[in-house]
């Protein structure tokens, strides 16, 4: 994206960003040279020495922008504020071993809650969640209850969790009630940053605009923090993906049963549900037919969860075949009686072109997100060092979903429970279907999947080759023990 200016330019921007005789905007600017040219290894190391230097001309360019837009609030200033927030960015990335020791603690979460002020324009919340997911999967453990009181209240609509005070928000959360006396010092009540304009685009659904949002960043910026110790990659997968399912499925889900194991499956006949109640909520702008859906609460939440889910085993893949018009991307059916009446007739009819639909690489068009795991954020992937020998970042969440009894039988669950949506909602039953498909099909199955004798010890995979014996008398002994669990 930028090219690259010779070592001397970049030593000598480097030496004027430490220089503290320098105003803080020209040490920014000097930054911003030094990020955009220095090799990936250079710039972490130039980051780890430096880093109150660092943080010190950030923050202080933050609050001199911070209060002309306040002031001004124009559009010159609100590009400023995308100027700076690229910095905060690669702090976030660059220093998470700091970050994690609750190094600037206090100041990052200031920051980032005036970033997902709710009076904020939606580009800026919306940025504040990606931002604020890059904290806390730096953060992790360490993390404080608020963090993860503010993590339960990212996406609206939820039923928020109950405190002395009242059900939590983020607005009290952000700006929460105080009991003072007079004569006590008040703490500064924290504003909007960028409040929506005249000009910008609304969200009917803000529940499934920030739930979609969630999803993929907690998948994109797997690999985007630069640990020493790669493995912290995976760790704050688990910890933010544990408390979705912690603080979001209960209500998404309010059906689940954690009860099912595919390890210890039950098989009693299930008792048959009652019929769901369809009401009509709007009218086709074109055909001008009644379009119907359920009473039934968060059943797109549930849609976006499933395909978000399903993503991971279906990923686009190139159609070689020849280009069938209007077979781009499956278009959720929202008239349910044309739905119902019509939905044998497809299946028989339209099977295999509906294969061929889900290999095309455009993007669906209704609660899909599959399209955005496949993305990079630019900024978020230009110091991420991507080896072959590495896993990508969906690799990395297969390996978490498959890590352990307990991510497995979630899995299987989300999937069951994609058959209890109404029948509006066939499409993303048939995406179930399909990755039952893969798995069964494919010769290389998940790991669930596979019986014992298949599982395949490389030596590679071994820290010495000396080992390979003990190391496989340990995998049968691991073995005996599962067969007597």
């Amino acid at each position: 994206m930028f090219s690259k200016k010779p070592h001397g330019d970049v030593k000598k921007s480097t030496q004027k960003v430490l220089d503290t005789k320098k105003d803080a905007l020209t040490r920014l600017k000097h930054l911003r040279i030094v990020i955009e040219n220095a090799e990936s290894i250079d710039l972490k190391q130039f980051f780890d020495q430096h880093f109150s230097h660092i943080y010190y001309v950030f923050f202080e360019n933050f609050v001199t922008i911070e209060a002309s837009l306040k002031q001004k609030g124009h559009k010159s200033q609100r590009e400023e504020l995308d100027a700076i927030l690229f910095i905060f960015e690669k702090i976030l990335q660059l220093l998470p071993e700091r970050i994690h020791q609750r190094w600037q603690f206090h100041s990052i979460g200031l920051i980032l809650k005036k970033l997902l002020h709710t009076g904020n324009s939606l580009k800026i919340r919306r940025e504040g969640v990606r931002l604020f997911l890059l904290w806390l999967q730096a953060l992790q453990n360490n993390c404080s209850k608020e963090q993860l009181w503010m993590f339960s209240c990212l996406i609206p609509g939820f039923s928020a969790l109950q405190s002395e005070h009242g059900p939590r928000t983020l607005d009290n959360l952000i700006n929460p009630p105080l009991n003072l006396q007079e004569t006590q010092v008040t703490i500064e009540e924290i504003t909007p940053l960028v409040p929506p304009q005249s000009g910008d685009k609304g969200q009917e659904d803000l529940t499934s605009y920030f739930l979609e949002a969630l999803l993929k960043y907690i998948v994109i910026q797997v690999k985007s923090l630069e640990w020493k110790n790669k493995e912290n990659q995976e760790r704050g997968f688990s910890f933010l993906f544990s408390h979705f399912k912690k603080y979001y499925l209960p209500y998404i889900f309010p059906n689940i049963c954690k009860e099912n194991s595919l390890y210890h499956p039950v098989l009693d006949i299930p008792q048959v549900r009652p019929k769901p109640h369809y009401v009509m909520i709007k009218k086709d702008a074109e055909t001008n037919e009644a379009i119907y859906c359920t009473k039934e609460p968060f059943i797109k939440a549930r849609v976006i969860v499933i395909r978000w889910l399903v993503s991971f085993w279906l990923e686009p893949k190139p159609h070689t075949g020849p280009h069938i018009p209007g077979m781009e991307g499956e278009v959720l059916p929202k008239n349910i009686q044309r739905a119902a009446a019509s939905l044998v007739s497809r299946e028989e009819n339209k099977n295999d072109n509906a294969d061929k639909a889900d290999r095309t690489t455009e993007p669906e068009q209704s609660h899909s997100n599959t399209s955005t795991l496949t993305e990079r954020e630019p900024s978020s992937s230009s110091l991420c060092s991507i080896d072959e020998e590495h896993l990508t970042d969906i690799e990395i969440v297969r390996r978490v979903f498959s890590s352990k009894r307990s991510n497995v039988n979630f899995v299987t669950e989300i999937f069951r429970q994609a058959f209890l949506l109404p029948i509006c909602e066939a499409a993303a039953m048939r995406k179930v279907v399909k990755v039952y498909q893969e798995w069964i099909q494919q010769e290389e199955k998940p790991l669930f999947m596979q019986e014992p004798e298949e599982i395949v010890i490389s030596s590679s995979d071994l820290p010495c080759i000396d080992n390979v014996t003990d190391h496989v008398i340990s995998v049968e002994e691991g073995e005996k023990r599962e067969e007597v669990n």
